[in-house]
């Protein structure tokens, strides 16, 4: 029996062996040379690379939560600035710096910019009224989008107001705002491929002068004074030129609505004016029609641009729009009918102000400066200052401006015409803000972020050494 056992040991032990033997020649490292103990110091001061994964987090939540929670700080902070979708355009700046207008935009520029730069003595604060909702909204974006080939437009036109002649580019025309012309004695048809596409079509009568003394009669010393002849029994009626406004705007293939034609007539021509539609979406923009004296269509202008959707926003409150007015920076063009209502009550006002009985002595009337007999005007008054002295500070007048509430009475709600930096068109949703005082100001109501605006204008106090106006200059 111990002979037996002894054996079945000696067994297991060759066995153990044989199995050792097979994992070592198993062993893919067994031929590797030995490393350096340089290189295995170096290794063990490295910083390997940490697999990210469920089991990880886990186990960085308790034995790191603090450290998580620092990261997920810094992700808060971040993720926002890296996932905020860029300004869809740059508002034109309204100093004229910067890029090119096209040339409806430079109009509208040059006239913020004169108001801008103007000494205002007067400075207006804003006050939300009663009838103005903390309601906020949303509203669609569009761009505008330039329809058809430039030339192709001019031909179609020459066909319709019966002009002959080719297509010529203009010599003040260049790479970024091409135009081009076709002219044939006072015809005129023109087209200005950039912003709105704008064309138009001109034809000036030679009109019939009735001067107002004879050739014999005047002196050399006499200039003859002429006025063209009015001819209205040439006119149409207006139910006829609406007629006719609706045959032209048909045959040149634009999108209207009848009922939106307005027309104007009097004894010296007349002209009618509508909404420019692009997919039924009235645009912000205008179409007119112009007939002279002897009731011939004179001028004709429009649009090629369809608007195309770029995504629907968030808008703040009418009362939040109230406090824009100010910056000046969020301004955007309503439709006419706004400037039309606005004309409308202004011209009733002064017939009511036409009626009433006016106070003797006084006259809106500037009076003529009263000369002497021999010829020379009057000695001035001591201390009269003339408007062609330099201009000298008085330094104990009070140059601050005198300052004006407003209230804001009523908002509504529209789409306003705004131009970018690179002289495009976007039709964006606003506010007309109605005030107390009988105008309005027109204001974008889209949330912060989703345009970028120009920097701020702000007037410049008048300095203690300086001659002249305040100044206004661009914030850093």
């Amino acid at each position: 029996m111990k002979i037996f056992s002894s054996w079945l040991r000696i067994t297991d032990m060759n066995e153990e062996f044989e199995l050792q033997k097979r994992i070592a020649s198993a062993d893919p490292g067994r031929d590797a040379p030995v490393l350096d103990h340089t290189v295995v110091t170096g290794a063990s001061l490295g910083k390997p690379q940490r697999q990210f994964g469920f089991r990880g987090l886990r186990l960085g939540v308790g034995v790191g939560g603090f450290s998580l929670a620092v990261t997920a700080v810094a992700l808060a902070v971040t993720l926002p600035a890296v996932m905020t979708p860029p300004a869809l355009f740059t508002v034109a700046d309204a100093s004229g710096g910067g890029q090119k207008l096209s040339s409806s935009a430079e109009g509208t520029s040059d006239m913020a910019e004169s108001s801008v730069y103007w000494p205002s003595w007067i400075s207006y604060e804003y006050n939300a009224g009663p009838g103005v909702t903390d309601a906020t909204g949303n509203g669609q974006v569009f761009q505008g989008k330039l329809v058809g080939d430039p030339l192709d437009i001019l031909k179609k036109m020459s066909i319709l107001f019966g002009v002959t002649g080719e297509p010529v580019r203009d010599e003040w025309s260049d790479d970024s705002y091409p135009s081009y012309s076709i002219t044939e004695e006072n015809a005129y048809l023109s087209i200005y491929w950039s912003g709105t596409g704008s064309w138009s079509f001109s034809n000036w009568s030679d009109y019939r002068y009735d001067c107002a003394a004879d050739a014999a009669e005047a002196s050399n010393d006499e200039l003859q004074s002429c006025e063209p002849q009015p001819t209205p029994e040439l006119i149409p009626s207006a139910s006829e030129l609406k007629i006719e406004a609706v045959s032209l705007l048909e045959r040149a293939g634009l999108d209207f609505q009848e009922d939106s034609i307005t027309i104007y007539r009097d004894d010296w021509g007349a002209y009618a004016s509508l909404p420019y539609l692009t997919n039924s979406v009235e645009s912000g923009l205008q179409t007119y029609l112009n007939w002279g004296m002897d009731g011939q269509l004179t001028y004709f202008s429009s649009h090629s641009i369809e608007l195309v959707p770029r995504g629907s926003f968030d808008t703040v409150s009418a009362i939040d729009a109230v406090s824009r007015i100010s910056e000046g920076r969020w301004y955007g063009n309503p439709p006419e009918r706004f400037y039309r209502s606005i004309e409308g009550q202004m011209a009733a006002d002064s017939r009511t102000a036409s009626s009433e009985p006016v106070e003797a002595g006084i006259s809106d009337e500037i009076q003529p400066e009263p000369y002497l007999e021999d010829g020379t005007a009057p000695a001035t008054e001591p201390g009269a200052v003339s408007i062609d002295d330099p201009y000298i500070q008085d330094p104990n007048q009070n140059y601050e401006p005198e300052i004006i509430q407003l209230t804001v009475e009523r908002a509504e709600a529209t789409m306003l015409s705004v131009w970018d930096s690179l002289g495009n068109y976007w039709l964006v949703p606003g506010y007309v803000l109605f005030n107390d005082q009988g105008w309005f100001d027109s204001v974008i109501s889209l949330e912060e972020g989703v345009i970028e605006l120009p920097e701020p204008m702000v007037m410049l106090p008048m300095d203690v050494n300086q001659k002249g106006p305040a100044v206004s200059e661009m914030i850093d």
